[in-house]
């Protein structure tokens, strides 16, 4: 339905155009006629101008297929096309001023004209009108020529767009693949040390990660979520992570009811998070605290991921041997 109306607007467009430039004209021949002195005869101008356009109408689209065909390109210029068209305009001019001439001549000739009253000045007809015809025909294909370009283009366009969102994908997938892995291996095994001796804590844990594989799977093929969706996504996470570290982690989740519609890029929490953990919260015996905050600010969303870690500093190994999903890890989603 929608290649329906884009074709008929397409040809609404295209009737529109040559329909104006067919005035256009009427009213220049108009103006140089009383310019004269004489008097316009405007039903012949209309029908001379408006064949004249609309037979020109008809043959744009066998001209855009010869154009398609033979292009006419500065950066890949051939004399061949060149001559080519050279050529077909001979032909199309030829053509569109001998159809010119028999419609006017049907109209126009008295009842009873004999035929060869058609030929009556035939070369002098035939060649004043082929003049307007050879510089018609140029910009046609100029025009046509510069609408392919712009086809071109915006096929080249969007093909750019469909491998970088291709490439966000991948670059997506691979950061969850460096994320999943660790993290379900310090899960399964802190859940095989609980399972014994301390089995509600076990089953606790083990229930928030059937939140987080659910939710995982939920918005594997997503690339942006609600924040809402971020934060539960970040908080079964954390969740797990305080039964891992028991009293050692202290999660606090301070978000703004208005920015929880707000779309992010999914899995932009997460790293920070695990990051806040890896490098504030796992290498201290007392732990730490983790704090997630969100603030809308006109049409932006301020989200901040705040941990009580001594933060990096100079003689601070922090890379864990170039091993570790952090904030080098976030800048693929970013």
């Amino acid at each position: 339905m929608n290649d329906v109306r884009r074709k008929l607007g397409y040809f609404a467009a295209f009737f529109a155009l040559w329909t104006l430039v067919a005035l256009i004209f009427v009213s220049l021949s108009s103006a140089t006629a009383l310019g004269g002195g004489n008097q316009p005869n405007l039903r012949l101008l209309f029908l001379i101008q408006f064949t004249r356009f609309y037979l020109w109408g008809l043959f744009s689209p066998l001209i855009y297929r010869f154009v398609r065909r033979f292009p006419i390109e500065i950066r890949a210029f051939r004399w061949r096309n060149l001559l080519i068209h050279l050529a077909g305009m001979t032909v199309f001019c030829t053509v569109h001023q001998l159809l010119l001439m028999v419609i006017r001549w049907m109209v126009n000739a008295p009842p009873g004209a004999p035929v060869s009253s058609f030929f009556e000045n035939f070369f002098g007809n035939f060649f004043n009108g082929v003049y307007l015809g050879v510089m018609i025909y140029p910009l046609i294909v100029f025009a046509i020529q510069a609408f392919v370009f712009y086809q071109n283009y915006r096929a080249e366009e969007e093909q750019k767009l469909r491998v970088t969102a291709q490439l966000a994908r991948a670059e997506l997938h691979a950061l969850k693949m460096q994320i999943h892995p660790h993290f379900l291996f310090n899960t399964l095994h802190s859940i095989s040390s609980l399972v014994l001796e301390e089995p509600p804590k076990a089953n606790q844990m083990i229930a928030r990660l059937g939140d987080f594989l659910r939710l995982t799977l939920e918005q594997s093929e997503r690339q942006f979520v609600t924040l809402k969706e971020e934060i539960e996504f970040a908080r079964c996470y954390l969740e797990i992570e305080q039964v891992r570290f028991s009293d050692r982690l202290q999660v606090e989740i301070n978000v703004e009811p208005a920015s929880l519609t707000a779309e992010v890029p999914h899995l932009i929490l997460q790293p920070l998070v695990e990051n806040a953990i890896q490098h504030a919260i796992a290498p201290r015996a007392s732990g730490g605290s983790i704090k997630i905050s969100a603030k809308k600010f006109g049409d932006t969303i301020r989200v901040e991921i705040a941990d009580s870690g001594e933060g990096i500093h100079t003689g601070r190994n922090v890379s864990n041997n170039g091993k570790g999903v952090g904030l080098e890890g976030s800048k693929i989603i970013v």
